[in-house]
């Protein structure tokens, strides 16, 4: 692991297996920084905790990224999204009923409205 920026460009090349190989080396770096942290190491290796963590999040972000559009790519041939793909918005918004069920009537509305239509009344000057 070299000290330069780490770019997420180069990661979003690689393949999935690839990326958990690499994500494990990680995982096991950070825990003997962990190990070295708590045998009261030097400085140098103490300050790398926070570039590993960095570069785990990144890592993991990608592969999810890599998940999510392998799913969309699955759901497009189907009518539904995947709830964890659907749009969060707000708990009520996504309770409230669909257009076409909203303007849907019962038989009893349907009666009245047919046989009592609104009346038209001519106003005199």
């Amino acid at each position: 692991m070299s000290s330069q920026k780490f770019k997420v460009k180069k990661l979003r090349d690689q393949k999935p297996e690839d990326l958990l190989k690499d994500l494990e080396k990680l995982k096991g770096e950070l825990i003997q920084l962990r190990t070295v942290k708590v045998s009261a190491g030097n400085a140098q290796k103490l300050g790398r905790i926070g570039l590993v963590r960095k570069r785990i999040a990144k890592y993991l972000t990608v592969i999810n990224e890599q998940r999510r559009n392998s799913v969309k790519n699955a759901a497009k041939s189907s009518t539904k999204l995947p709830v964890d793909l659907r749009g969060k918005k707000t708990r009520a918004i996504r309770q409230r009923l669909t257009r076409s069920e909203r303007a849907q009537k019962t038989q009893r509305q349907w009666k009245r409205l047919n046989n009592f239509p609104l009346r038209k009344f001519a106003l005199k000057e």
